[in-house]
Order: C-alpha cells, then structure tokens, then sequence
C-alpha cells in the first residue's frame, strides 16, 4: 500500500495551482494581444479606406501610409482587399492590388509560411492566391517540400494552377495525393480556358474522378469551344461519361445540330434520354418534335415529363401537344401530357 505524506500531496496541489496560474495568464495574455491587434486593425480601417477607395477608383496618387506596419495593418489591408475582389470586376484594380500586395505583403506571407502553426501557414496560402502574389512561387515550391499536410497541398495546387500551369498539369499527375470530384472543380474552375482544355486533349488517361471533374467543369465555365470536345465523348465506353457529356452541353445551351443526339433518343439509359429530352430545349421543335414525341411516350416517367415541359416551352408547344392528347393511344403519355397543357395555362 502507497502511503502519500500529506506535505507531498500539498506540493503537487501547489504545482498544479502553479500550471493553472500560468496558464489563465497566457490566455489572458492572448486575449489583450488580440484584442490590442483588432484595436489597430479597426483604427487603420477607419482612417484609410475612404485614401484606399481613392487610390484604387478615382485614380489618386500612391501615399506611403498605405504601405503597412506590422500584422495588424496587414489585416486591415487583406479586408479592404478582400471586399473589392469579391464584389467587383474591375481589371484595372485587381491589377494595383496585385503590384501592391508583390511588392508589400509578400514578406509577411513568407513569414508566415515559416509558421509553426497550421492556422497561419494556411491563411497565407489563401492569401497568396487570392492577391495574386506570384513573386513567392518558388518559395512556395520550397514549402512543398516541408512535410505539408493535404489541404495545405491542396492550396498550393491553386497557387500553381494561377501562376503556372505547366507545373500544375505536372503536379496532378505525379502526386500521390487524391481528392475528390468537387475539389477538382474547385481548381479547374480558376484556370484559363486555353489551360483547362488541355485536359480533354489526354482526357483517357486522367483518373476518373478528374475526367468527371473536367466534364462538369466545362458544364460550369459554359465556352462554346468546350461544345465539340463534350460531342467527342458521347461515344466513350463508359455510360457515366456519356451521361455527363450530355449535361454539360445542354447547360452550355447551344446546339448548332441534332444529329449527335437522336441515338440518345433510343438509349438503354433512362438518365441519357432525360437528357436528350432537356437538349432539344434549344433547338428548333420543327427539327426535334419527332423525336420529342418519341421520349413523351418513354417508360421511364421523368423522361415522359421532362418531354412534355420541353414541347411546351415552344411557342407551337400548347398546340402540339393537344394535338398529341387527340391523337395518342398512350394514357400515361397523354396525362402526362394534360398535366403540362394545364399547368402552362394556369402560369399564363
């Protein structure tokens, strides 16, 4: 049996209360430097966006109190930024904050880079890509080689893909690292059009994750020269493929001919027929109606729906499709049918 004194029990409470006292006191400590830190940030905000907004819009000469002091000015200057990146459009002020932020925050993000802290070193790589400081490309090439973990690769995917995409196309198919198809969006989605089109040139030998990715990504981006490089896959092996080809191009919404889809009509695949049946939306129902009438008589009931609503949007819709409810010998297609007359009708 372990006898405990009662003077050791007292020391290690002393100890204990000792850890404890240090440690409210780091918290305390923390929380007047961060409040001190939003003090700044706050003062500078209040005393330079109206020379920011000047500086950026009504063409007013450069001042060097702009150019920050210290992490809490830093912060401030990454909000102004920030607001006007997100809400504006303006080239010509995306530009001045990119030559603003080279040449005075690239050392605070380089700094960062060196942190010990995940938070820090993360921050400055979204702050990198989103101000465009491509002048620390090749550190953060360094960086890679640190032992990061997968988001902060993930980020540096983003700063490549901006900054140079060579490296980037390089980086996704040497890396071990696999993602998912919303997180490959998320990276394709930035890069130029004569970058992500690369991506079908050797499309076969990308992952499957990414080959879906890219196929929605030119669904998203809606460019007209993505039109003949989606008709290209129609006639993959794999159905997904297929399937999602037909989506991207109806989502870009131009179809210069029907003949590319009019097999689709007969489809083994009822999500392919669905398909087909919202394409021809855009084109002529004096070329598609034929076959517009074929998919209202489908078995699958979302095709048959989808059919009806795409004759009906036509000018000549409602009267086709009377015509149809007269003349069909199919009960669930002329319900179908009816169900759509009335409820255009009804919205008119």
């Amino acid at each position: 049996m372990i006898v405990l004194s009662i003077s050791f029990l007292l020391t290690i409470i002393a100890i204990l209360l000792l850890i404890l006292f240090f440690f409210t006191m780091y918290l305390v400590y923390q929380r007047q430097r961060e409040s001190q830190l939003k003090k700044r940030r706050d003062i500078y905000l209040h005393n330079y966006s109206q020379i920011w907004y000047d500086y950026l819009f009504n063409d007013e000469p450069f001042s060097i109190v702009l150019v920050p002091r210290g992490k809490a000015q830093v912060e401030a200057i990454e909000i102004i930024f920030s607001s006007y990146l997100k809400n504006l459009m303006n080239e010509n002020v995306k530009k001045v904050i990119k030559e603003f932020s080279n040449l005075y925050l690239k050392k605070f993000y380089e700094q960062d880079l060196l942190s010990k802290r995940w938070s820090i070193r993360m921050n400055a790589l979204y702050r990198i890509a989103d101000l465009q400081i491509d002048e620390l490309l090749d550190i953060c090439q360094q960086f890679e080689k640190t032992g990061i973990s997968e988001e902060e690769f993930f980020q540096l995917l983003k700063i490549y893909s901006l900054f140079q995409p060579d490296l980037f196309m390089e980086k996704l198919k040497d890396q071990n690292v696999h993602y998912s198809e919303s997180e490959y969006r998320r990276l394709f989605v930035l890069l130029e059009d004569d970058v992500f089109i690369r991506f079908f040139d050797d499309f076969d030998n990308w992952p499957l994750n990414i080959r879906f990715a890219v196929i929605d990504t030119a669904a998203v981006k809606r460019n007209m020269q993505y039109i003949d490089k989606l008709k290209h896959l129609l006639s993959s092996d794999i159905s997904e493929i297929k399937v999602r080809a037909l989506k991207g191009l109806y989502e870009i919404g131009i179809i210069d001919e029907i003949d590319s889809y009019v097999p689709f009509v007969t489809s083994d695949m009822w999500e392919a027929r669905l398909m087909v049946a919202k394409i021809f939306k855009h084109a002529p129902i004096t070329y598609t109606y034929a076959y517009l009438e074929q998919l209202l008589q489908d078995e699958n009931w979302w095709v048959r729906s989808q059919a009806a609503k795409t004759i009906a949007e036509d000018r000549q819709g409602l009267e086709k499709l009377q015509e149809f409810i007269e003349s069909s010998n199919d009960p669930f297609a002329i319900e179908r049918a009816q169900e759509i007359t009335a409820r255009k009708q009804e919205n008119k």
